[in-house]
């Protein structure tokens, strides 16, 4: 799939997108996947309670139930990773993915939903961390940066356009919509899958080769007369010597994955926090929400990759952190300041919209880096092992997050945003000493891309 000249040329010059075949093909499978994430997200739980007939309460614990199925499940993606590769377990999650969502067209009751609803979470929870090795393997480490911040600015095109899509398609008929939104969702990973099948990372064939290539030679002196197949088996095991063990012992590294728990903060005080805060505190009208939420997701897509100029390492993401810190506190002093503006509604909105800009910066700068500390700081032989205990930071935020979130702002609004703002400034300044001075692996020679 190969976009017009001058795309590409802005692309790769006011972007920064390397220019890499694999590297495009990458960028259509982002979006297509988060067009159909984003037809489904918006209508899962009105399908689940109104067509399906499943009472509210049995949905919020299955999603629940099947959240922790996926968490649970992380630590043997990463493993599986490791062993099969990453563009491997990309195709096999978004199959599963594809199952698992399709299977939603054939709920009955809570346990079929449960059933399908744990397929589909193990899908995605697996494939956070197999997308973001696969994205490591295809370019340089002074590529990686940039080009995840390009996925997350396509990736939220795709939403707008899938939400769009899913409203169009409900509008024309409500049931059939919903089973169309669905089956869209699930075509949409099988087309992913199928892109990704495109993708060729040459230095991992390579260094897939020596492995097993060793495990020969070792299984002939062990035993002569060794089939080739099995001694390349045992080769491939061999690139995973020390698994999670040495994972876990890698206390830095184990430290930014629980911080990130805390720096998430803003993703749930954007989501949850903002819309609730602007219901309940302020004097703004409800179809701000929707205003402030286009224009963070604009923002997102315009300035996710310009501010990743110059962060190429662990060690340089320090100041990152600091801005972020900075600019969430600005975002809660605002937003604190709007609930006492009484009912001046120019400055209510004025100062929500401040807020939201200032709470974008923060994500900006958080996201950035997330990624760099959990990509670069994870060794090529165990990155999936590595990228899986990191992913468990974004399980355990989802699950604590909205209950903190919900519980300042409904009970204690007067310190709400200040201890939201205490709660992410700490996690981002200690991960900023963490990675003070991070020395990074050392990365394969053969790094290099074929269409």
């Amino acid at each position: 799939m190969k976009a017009p000249p001058l795309l590409r040329g802005l692309a790769r010059d006011w972007i920064g997108l390397p220019d890499v075949p694999g590297v495009r093909r990458w960028a259509w499978v982002a979006v297509i996947d988060a067009i159909g994430t984003g037809m489904r997200i918006p209508v899962t739980v009105i399908y689940l309670t109104t067509v399906v007939g499943l009472p509210a309460a049995s949905v919020g614990i299955g999603l629940g139930v099947a959240a922790l199925a996926g968490t649970v499940c992380a630590p043997l993606s990463g493993a599986l990773i490791d062993r099969l590769g990453p563009r491997t377990m990309v195709i096999a999650c978004f199959l599963t993915a594809a199952a698992g969502y399709l299977g939603y067209l054939a709920i009955w009751d809570l346990a079929s939903f449960l059933v399908v609803a744990i397929i589909a979470e193990i899908a995605e929870h697996s494939g956070r961390p197999a997308k973001q090795a696969l994205v490591a393997a295809m370019v340089t480490a002074e590529q990686r940066v940039p080009l995840m911040a390009f996925q997350r600015s396509v990736r939220n095109i795709g939403f707008g356009l899938g939400g769009l899509t899913s409203a169009a398609l409900l509008t024309l008929d409500a049931q059939a919509g919903y089973h169309a939104v669905l089956a869209g969702d699930a075509i949409s990973f099988l087309v992913a899958a199928g892109l990704v099948t495109g993708i060729h990372v040459t230095h991992q064939r390579a260094t897939s080769r020596r492995a097993a290539g060793q495990g020969v030679e070792r299984g002939a002196e062990q035993a002569a007369g060794q089939a080739a197949g099995q001694g390349a088996g045992q080769g491939a095991g061999q690139g995973s010597k020390g698994g999670f063990r040495e994972v876990l012992a890698d206390r830095r590294y184990v430290a930014l994955a629980v911080l990130n728990t805390m720096v998430m903060t803003h993703v749930t005080a954007l989501n949850v926090g903002v819309p609730l805060w602007i219901h309940q505190h302020t004097s703004a009208p409800p179809g701000l929400v929707g205003v402030l939420f286009a224009m963070n997701t604009a923002l997102v897509v315009i300035l996710q990759v310009r501010l990743t100029k110059g962060v190429s390492t662990a060690g340089q993401t320090p100041p990152v952190y600091v801005r972020a810190a900075a600019a969430f506190a600005l975002a809660a002093v605002v937003y604190w300041a709007a609930s006492v503006a009484g009912d001046a509604l120019v400055l209510v909105v004025a100062l929500l919209v401040v807020g939201v800009l200032a709470h974008t910066v923060a994500e900006l700068y958080g996201a950035v880096g997330e990624w760099t500390v959990s990509v670069n700081l994870a060794p090529e032989h165990l990155r999936g092992r590595y990228l899986s205990l990191f992913s468990i930071s974004f399980s355990a935020h989802q699950a604590i997050g909205p209950v903190l979130v919900i519980l300042l702002i409904t009970q204690a609004p007067e310190f709400a945003w200040f201890v939201l703002a205490a709660v992410l400034g700490a996690g981002c300044l200690a991960s900023a000493w963490l990675a003070r001075g991070a020395r990074e692996p050392a990365e394969p020679k053969e790094m290099s891309t074929t269409p």
